[in-house]
């Protein structure tokens, strides 16, 4: 299970930049729900692009025959107020956090593509 897709946009990414991201777009609850009759995790995931709930579970051996990528989606519905306070504190929280590997090489990159147009145009 490397990536987690919003249901309702489309939108997704990489369980890296959902848990260490400042970037992300995609949050999760460590909230679980359990399914009676498999014992199932099911958390919720806030889509902050289209502000969405998707309830999903990691499901890597695809024991429900309905896993996309080791994941099996649930429901999808606009977020509510019970969910919008699952989601606040993790949200609050994303200015504390930094960026991953990958977004510091790329945006490393980005920055002396700039830095060297700005030298070529004012030379």
């Amino acid at each position: 299970m490397k990536k987690l897709i919003c249901k309702k946009c489309g939108h997704k990414e990489t369980l890296e930049d959902i848990n260490l991201s400042i970037n992300t777009k995609i949050l999760i609850a460590q909230i679980p729900r359990v399914r009676e009759k498999d014992g199932l995790h099911i958390y919720p995931m806030c889509c902050l692009k289209c502000n969405h709930i998707t309830e999903w579970a990691a499901d890597p051996n695809n024991n429900s025959g309905k896993a996309i990528g080791g994941v099996e989606y649930f429901k999808t519905f606009k977020i509510n107020k019970k969910f919008k306070q699952y989601f606040e504190f993790i949200e609050n929280d994303l200015v504390n956090r930094g960026y991953t590997k990958s977004q510091t090489i790329k945006y490393s990159i980005g920055w002396i593509f700039i830095i060297a147009g700005l030298i070529a145009i004012f030379n």
